[in-house]
């Protein structure tokens, strides 16, 4: 955590929303104590990799999958993410990278 930013690193992948909530909910209740879902809307990045030999996970299965898991120790409720990139990228083998962050309230200028 750097921050409000959470960068996360899974070198496995699998759309299984339950092993993902499992691992995420026990590695922050173990080494983030502090760590506590904020209210407001976030900004998740998602970057699936994959080795050339296996078979592709569709993007929106792991999505769900990640979205899910930081349910209740980044965020209240998968709701509050307002903008979410998905990418999938062929690499040396399955990994999951995530950035999670509070959005910056955006501010509209009116004509004068």
């Amino acid at each position: 955590m750097s921050g409000d930013e959470l960068n996360l690193r899974v070198d496995a992948l699998t759309t299984q929303s339950g092993r993902f909530k499992t691992l995420i909910g026990e590695f922050f209740r173990l080494e983030f104590k502090r760590a506590r879902p904020k209210w407001g809307p976030y900004e998740v990045c998602i970057e699936i990799t994959h080795a050339r030999d296996t078979s592709s996970q569709d993007v929106d299965r792991v999505a769900k999958a990640v979205l899910d898991a930081l349910t209740g120790v980044v965020f209240h409720d998968d709701s509050q993410v307002e903008r979410l990139l998905v990418t999938k990228v062929e690499g040396d083998g399955p990994r999951i990278a995530v950035t999670a962050r509070p959005m910056k309230p955006v501010r509209i200028l009116e004509d004068a």
